[in-house]
């Protein structure tokens, strides 16, 4: 990261006015709802504070859900959008970047950068403007919205994705947006999910699983994209051939009746558990054997990442950065979205038969997590990326 932090101050130059204090950075979000992406900024924002930089977080909306969990050290602006583009909401962010005099203002995604850009753009003490990437792919009917929010993120000084796959996607080799780039994979908390994996038995018995069960386990909202139904069909089928299989679903959603009736018309109701929602997943993932994230799409899943860390063989489909989360055969496996019906029964069974390559690609997936994918890791490079004392301004 130390080469990332020089060529962003080499590339940008400061306006701000000598012996001014103010904010380190200032995310702006869409919202402080419950989603993969809020409670990364919330816990990054505290980690950042504790670490002594003045943060900030702006929220164009509600729910505030989160905000709870937002330290007190950490300030925090609602800036009341309404409509589809709030002239108010970037009158009151413009305002706020006046007051505050953050030296960088980070960009949650796509429709924050709007408002960032639009906000900054000609303001006479410009801070350095990032741009946080959490959209790989865009929904059918939705194409335009790619060319539209590629001219507004060349206004911003930097821009950070989740994963190469994401970069790739949003920019050619060639794009002068490339140098002003970087990649900064999500990060877990290795030590406190490797520490959990103990009393795994017990926990079984407590949602009533057989002892002796092999556990297929996901972790993820229960919604279209996350794709789990396959899983139901799978465990029916491994059933039908006598294995003692189970499935643990963790999380909630608008698929959750469906899921419901399909392990009812296949006969399985007693085999499948849903957790619901889980303030804390370690209780649930210790209990698996297996971690499968069907989706078809992801970015860069902090689910599979909490897996590995937990000593857990993943099977991942082929999206977003799969193929730089683990490599296939050693951590556990990468599968096609269409070929999951097929393939998916044999890796399982494979696993549950193979105790020797289960415990190997469990260690691999632990020292993987570990060298690669802490949080601290992550953390240090937000904070190498932000603490350079300079602001910055476009010509």
């Amino acid at each position: 990261m130390a080469s990332v932090e020089a060529k962003l101050d080499r590339d940008i130059a400061s306006r701000r006015p000598a012996g001014t204090a103010g904010l380190d950075v200032l995310f702006v979000l869409n919202n402080l709802a419950v989603g993969g992406s809020e409670n990364k900024v919330v816990k990054l924002a505290n980690a950042l504070s504790a670490r002594g930089m003045h943060v900030g977080v702006a929220y164009l909306n509600e729910p505030t859900t989160l905000l709870k969990n937002i330290d007190s050290s950490v300030a925090t602006f609602f800036l009341s959008r309404q409509g589809r583009f709030s002239l108010k909401a970037n009158t009151a962010l413009r305002q706020l970047i006046e007051q505050q005099n953050p030296r960088n203002v980070v960009s949650v995604n796509l429709y924050p950068a709007l408002y960032v850009v639009t906000a900054t753009r000609w303001a006479r003490h410009r801070p350095r403007t990032i741009g946080l990437m959490n959209t790989t792919e865009l929904r059918r009917g939705a194409k335009w919205k790619r060319g539209f929010y590629t001219h507004v993120l060349r206004y911003l000084d930097w821009t950070v994705y989740g994963c190469e796959l994401q970069r790739d996607t949003w920019l050619s080799s060639n794009s002068p947006m490339r140098p002003r780039s970087s990649v900064i994979y999500n990060g877990v908390d290795v030590n406190r999910f490797s520490a959990a994996r103990n009393g795994a038995a017990v926990q079984r018995a407590q949602y009533g699983i057989g002892e002796n069960a092999f556990v297929v386990g996901s972790v993820g909202r229960l919604a279209a994209e996350k794709n789990q139904l396959p899983l139901i069909d799978v465990v029916a089928d491994l059933r039908a051939t006598g294995a003692d299989v189970h499935l643990m679903l963790v999380g909630d959603g608008p698929l959750r009746l469906a899921l419901e009736q399909r392990a009812a018309e296949r006969g399985i109701c007693s085999a499948v558990t849903f957790t619901g929602a889980l303030p804390d997943v370690r209780a649930a993932l210790k209990v698996f054997d297996v971690f499968v994230l069907p989706s078809l799409s992801e970015t860069f899943s902090n689910a599979a990442l909490e897996a590995m860390a937990m000593q857990l063989p993943v099977i991942l489909t082929r999206t977003g950065g799969a193929a730089e989360m683990i490599e296939h055969g050693r951590e556990g496996y990468i599968v096609d979205v269409a070929e999951l019906p097929r393939q998916l029964p044999g890796l399982i069974n494979q696993l549950r038969l193979d105790n020797m390559l289960r415990t190997r690609m469990a260690a691999a997936a632990s020292m993987r997590a570990q060298r690669e994918f802490s949080w601290e890791g992550m953390l240090t490079a937000y904070q190498n990326m932000l603490g350079a004392r300079e602001a910055v301004s476009h010509a």
